[in-house]
């Protein structure tokens, strides 16, 4: 059994649903030879909770996961494979692609494989290790399948494969071939790349022989406005833009080509799935089969609840809360909704003024809804600083970060939207474009100062422009309303460090450690405060610690790693880097300082190959450009290294070290005066080096 989940896909931008210049043939091949629901819906717009019903067979009323970040699958509920197939003696896997379905949130529960293994990625706008690309996790999803799926000769064991892909979720990025295509709809190209991996998928499975045999679903946990109701992406709003999702199956038992006109829920996928294999679904679920509508029975519609808590979480805004019917939808908010899909599937006309009556047929179940519900136990929990930092940088706002608190009504989300593309915007931008973000920022805190993300958000901004002064000072205006989210004091301790305030920068990090005794990022920060005051043994200290908690957190072997090569102890620094690139092969700055260990060990070429690596997969980063240089010029490979050194001071122009390395090295090829050109802009820079003039008052000024 097959279920795959497409993040961020709204349905009508799929080829079977109608939208003719879309290219998911592999979706469209599915529809053919199976069934396609005409409308199915989430739950909620964001990936974890969605994620959570689909799992579970339960809404947010019953499972409590209500937000990306803060909350986690509470120990007492069972997620599919924990529940039947793992029991009946399915083998069971999964392979997620985004951070917010991490193992923390209590997605891995009762599989015996759950792959959650990010790559660091290059991304400068974004925190490492938050999404992998869709063919990575094919390429991981099919190397477990491989034995699993058999040839069909024998009975093999059966497996229950759940397979994630994050790719269509903004920045929509498709590989180079789809980049170019779809130049205009890059959302598409996105859609396309996973239409694309899928398919492989199904091929692989096909050429083993098993595909006949393997019940495919194929859903999303949302969609994405793309701008409607004035929403760029999703999160906000419960309108069918980021609700109406596709769900797509086929395999045995089957029916080819039909295409029910059921509502179907994501809370029906698990019982639905049961149902085809045979088991009887847990007690308690919400959801039901969908199997009598796609054999061509008839079967009701059943309502629908979606809310969108993210608002009054993250901003301080007013929750929407929604009932569902196949023929209208009613919105709970400070300036109430209703919608008349039949005639209005965009929702565009509120009918609540015209049709008051119908709005409270639909507002009734859902307060009752609202009243009855009894949340599993547990299922909330603090965010820890890194997951904050890794779902802000997807775009998630602060991640589960405390909203500020109001005692007057809450603003409609309605009302709010006219600020978040700004946020969004600055947000995107905090990393490389900080000036534009501050000002984007700066604006809407004009506007709005109690809007605390703005704030929280232009404190980023300054910290990557290098005005760390003015961080500080935003994440103290934070502290002072009590507002300083975890992630926050490790900003603020590491712009405290950035200042050379070291000791008030690690008392706040002991801080935020104490109070998020499992989170490893504020030690990691704190390893940074003892590495710059020069107490390395204090540091060492600090990392093992980080270890304990998480034995193969990259960041903390990379700088017990560099500590060791400060120390010359290559062995113990090669160890520490090489295991890096066992958990994350495209990790480049572990390939580089893999590299230098090589170099200082005397195996020049493999320390060249290792750049050479480096350099293909990020040909922008300084460092190994550098090295590369560097080691080509030690073995007498001068005119080679020449354009490394160049495109290293492209990436970083005010490294002196590799000015200093081109300019010695034109020096060395008889080029007196282009060495002399950029040993003087290193002067310039660090007037302090004596070598440096001593070679070039003997070539001349």
């Amino acid at each position: 059994m097959l279920l795959v989940t497409i993040d961020t896909l709204r349905a009508d931008h799929v080829g079977c649903y109608g939208d003719a210049s879309a290219s998911t043939p592999t979706l469209d091949a599915l529809a053919r030879r199976g069934v396609r629901f005409e409308t199915a819906v989430a739950h909620v717009p964001l990936t974890g909770p969605s994620h959570a019903s689909i799992l579970t067979g339960r809404t947010p009323l019953v499972h409590g996961f209500h937000n990306n970040g803060g909350f986690v699958l509470a120990p007492g509920l069972k997620t599919a494979a924990a529940e039947r197939f793992r029991q009946a003696g399915y083998r069971t896997a999964a392979f997620v692609s985004g951070f917010p379905l991490d193992r923390r949130f209590g997605f891995d529960r009762g599989f015996d494989l759950y792959d959650d293994h990010l790559p660091r990625g290059n991304d400068p706008r974004r925190t490492p290790y938050v999404e992998r690309v869709a063919d990575a996790t094919t390429n991981v999803a099919l190397r477990w399948l491989s034995p699993t799926a058999g040839s069909g000769t024998e009975k093999p064991q059966p497996w229950f494969l759940w397979v994630h892909y994050y790719d269509p979720h903004a920045p929509y990025e498709p590989p180079g071939d789809l980049a170019e295509r779809f130049k205009s709809a890059l959302y598409d190209g996105e859609i396309a790349f996973v239409d694309r991996e899928l398919g492989r998928m199904l091929n692989a499975i096909q050429d083993r022989g098993a595909l006949d045999n393997t019940l495919v679903l194929v859903t999303a946990d949302h969609g994405e406005s793309l701008g409607e109701h004035g929403e760029g992406t999703h999160g906000v709003f419960i309108y069918d833009a980021t609700l109406r999702v596709p769900w797509i199956m086929a395999g045995p038992a089957v029916s080819a080509g039909r295409v029910p006109t059921t509502v179907a829920r994501s809370i029906d996928v698990l019982p639905t799935l049961l149902d085809y294999t045979g088991l009887s679904s847990p007690a308690g679920l919400e959801g039901r089969s969908m199997r009598p509508a796609a054999d061509g029975r008839d079967m009701p519609d059943a309502p629908s609840y979606a809310e969108s808590l993210y608002t009054q979480l993250e901003l301080g805004w007013a929750p929407l809360y929604g009932w569902r019917t196949a023929t209208y939808k009613f919105i709970e908010a400070p300036h109430a909704e209703l919608y008349d899909l039949r005639q209005d599937a965009s929702e565009k006309t509120n009918q609540i003024a015209q049709q008051g009556a119908r709005a409270d047929e639909l507002r009734r179940p859902l307060q009752s809804a609202l009243k009855q519900a009894a949340p599993a136990a547990s299922a909330t929990t603090g965010t820890d600083a890194d997951a904050a930092e890794r779902l802000r940088s997807l775009g998630y706002v602060s991640g589960g970060g405390p909203a500020a608190s109001s005692n007057g009504p809450l603003r409609d989300p309605k009302d709010g939207i006219k600020f978040l593309p700004r946020l969004n915007r600055a947000m995107s931008a905090a990393r490389i474009q900080p000036d534009l973000a501050i000002r984007e920022l700066t604006s809407v805190i004009a506007e709005d100062p109690t809007l605390l993300m703005a704030r929280r958000t232009r404190a980023a901004a300054y910290e990557a422009a290098g005005r760390h002064d003015l961080a500080i000072a935003d994440l103290r205006e934070l502290e002072k309303v009590g507002q300083l989210a975890p992630d926050d004091e490790i900003m603020l301790g590491d712009n405290l460090r950035f200042t050379r305030q070291y000791a008030e920068a690690a008392r706040v990090l002991e801080r935020a450690a104490a109070g998020s005794p499992t989170s490893t990022q504020p030690l990691v920060s704190l390893a940074e405060v003892r590495i710059a005051e020069g107490k390395y043994d204090d540091a060492g200290a600090v990392l093992e610690r980080v270890l304990k908690l998480a034995p193969d957190n990259i960041e903390a072997l990379r700088r017990l790693g560099d500590l060791a090569l400060l120390r010359s102890d290559m062995d113990t620094a090669g160890a520490r880097y090489a295991r890096i690139l066992e958990l994350d092969a495209t990790d480049v700055p572990a390939m580089t300082k893999l590299g230098v260990v090589r170099m200082r060990g005397g195996r020049t070429d493999d320390a060249i190959r290792l750049f050479r690596d480096a350099v293909q997969r990020d040909p922008k980063n300084g460092d190994a450009l550098l090295y590369m240089a560097g080691a080509l010029v030690s073995t007498g490979r001068q005119q080679e290294a020449l354009p490394y050194f160049e495109r290293a001071i492209a990436a970083d122009p005010k490294s002196t070290m590799a000015l200093n390395g081109l300019g010695l090295t034109r020096l060395s090829l008889g080029d007196k005066a282009g060495a002399g050109t950029v040993l003087r802009q290193s002067l310039r820079i660090d007037p302090s080096q004596k070598d440096i003039a001593q070679a070039l008052s003997g070539i001349g000024r």
